[in-house]
């Protein structure tokens, strides 16, 4: 792969540029669940006006990932990496004026198509400006800022919400966005992009009505409770992915090169990671009820236990992105799997267990679930770069945001709609509630190690060395 010349000290001031976007990225999500109650107090909303706040954010990262890797295949990395960060800041803006609920959603939907856009590109700016001997520990130094926004989330938002009030953690973003912009526009240089220009329109608006009804339908309890609507949103649904597929097939310039899943590191990559953020979102959504309802934890306590799993995952992903360069990464891929799967299987245990073991199996399950993610992302995302061909390099970074979108939809639906399926069938037959939980909670624990086996089978299928085919 032909790797942009840039100098040994502008390559790293690219990586901290990708790395702030990353880090903004991350903040945001985790400083908005955090402080959501206060807003729906604030803006008088109920909770299932609420929800949108977070889904909006969600939905538009899903439909966008791609087709956005696709434009900066086509249009160039540098200047749509530029208008997501510029974007990004706007909306920020937007949201800290919020007086309404509609006013705020607005902003949500535009901070994540900013996010979108810095998320999408960022990978493929790094791969781009960085050799194959180095690209793991870049990606890994971006992975690094990505759980340092998730750490630093809860505490940093409680605090400014408490202090100055909810707009204001918005406002934050600010001068993190403006420098973003500026190491952007001083350091990040055009590399030769593909000669096709192209547009796959139809893929496009097929692969957004698909995602969109399928993220609508992983959240149909905050939609509506008619089942005709829910079954023609399905119906939508089928019928745009086989529109999609269709089109992809026979398109000049498809939005997602289907042939590009022929190529081992990239297929099984993908669907790797989509199963291993499955795991480790199940476990954010799901431990939290078991702090209140088992342990009766405190929000304050609840929070800084919780800051174990990020921790760790800021610790490991420097570390794992480096070694992976030199010792391959599907090995890391494999362990980081292996102990997603462990971490399942405490929480497990630890829900026939009501003794003082309890609550050691949770932190163990929780530095398991740090491990977890913080070994498998940085490796398996260099595996995925590395094998997607240069013209690629766009798209291929969409596809991967994208995958690890689609499991965290999944692993916060397993959580909590099919979570609340087994409890209320569980209650129904008498069962007291406390024991209706845990039981809820090994069964859902198992069903999410099940599909962490999968993913462990998707790491173990990749080759050990990256390649890269043209499709």
């Amino acid at each position: 792969m032909e790797i942009a010349t840039q100098s040994k000290q502008h390559k790293w001031l690219i990586l901290l540029c990708v790395g702030i976007g990353a880090f903004l990225s991350s903040l945001n999500t985790s400083i908005t669940s955090t402080i959501l109650p206060v807003i729906e107090s604030s803006l008088k909303t109920t909770l299932s006006q609420s929800e949108w706040i977070v889904l909006i954010y969600l939905l538009i990262m899903t439909v966008t990932l791609i087709p956005i890797g696709k434009l900066s295949d086509l249009l160039g990395h540098r200047k749509i990496f530029l208008f997501g960060f510029a974007l990004f800041t706007c909306a920020a803006i937007i949201c800290g004026s919020s007086s309404s609920f509609w006013s705020l959603i607005l902003g949500r939907a535009i901070l994540a198509l900013g996010g979108s856009i810095i998320l999408s590109v960022g990978p493929a700016i790094i791969t781009t400006t960085f050799s194959s001997e180095e690209r793991g520990k870049a990606l890994g130094i971006q992975a690094l800022m990505t759980y340092i926004g998730l750490s630093l989330g809860p505490l940093f938002g409680g605090s400014i919400t408490e202090l100055w009030g909810w707009r204001f953690t918005f406002f934050t973003s600010v001068p993190f966005g403006l420098v973003g912009l500026l190491l952007a526009i001083l350091f990040v240089k055009e590399v030769s992009i593909t000669d096709i220009k192209l547009i796959d329109v139809r893929g496009m608006i097929f692969f957004a009505i698909a995602m969109t009804t399928a993220t609508l339908l992983s959240n149909a309890a905050s939609i509506t409770s008619s089942h005709v609507i829910l079954l023609l949103i399905f119906i939508l649904m089928i019928f745009s992915f086989w529109l999609f597929f269709r089109t992809e097939q026979k398109a000049v310039s498809p939005m997602i090169p289907l042939s590009l899943f022929r190529i081992r590191n990239f297929g099984f990559g993908a669907f790797g990671a989509a199963f291993n953020y499955l795991c480790f979102y199940l476990t954010l959504f799901i431990i939290p009820f078991y702090f209140d309802r088992v342990l009766h934890s405190s929000a304050m306590r609840t929070g800084i236990i919780f800051t174990i799993t990020p921790l760790i995952m800021t610790v490991c992903s420097p570390i794992v992105g480096a070694l992976s360069d030199r010792l391959g990464s599907r090995i890391f891929s494999m362990t980081g799997m292996g102990f997603s799967i462990l971490s399942l299987l405490l929480f497990v245990i630890m829900a026939k267990t009501t003794s003082s073991i309890a609550f050691l199996l949770l932190i163990l399950g929780l530095i398991c679930a740090g491990f977890g993610t913080g070994i498998f992302a940085a490796p398996n995302n260099s595996a995925i770069m590395g094998a997607a061909p240069k013209d690629y390099q766009g798209v291929a970074s969409g596809v991967v945001a994208t995958f690890r979108n689609i499991g965290m939809i999944a692993g916060t639906t397993i959580g909590g709609s099919l979570f609340s399926f087994i409890l209320l069938n569980l209650s129904r037959k008498g069962i007291p509630a406390q024991q209706a939980f845990l039981s809820t909670f090994s069964i859902v624990m198992w069903i999410g190690a099940v599909f962490g086996i999968i993913g462990f089978v998707c790491s173990f299928s990749m080759n050990k060395k990256t390649h890269s085919t043209a499709p």
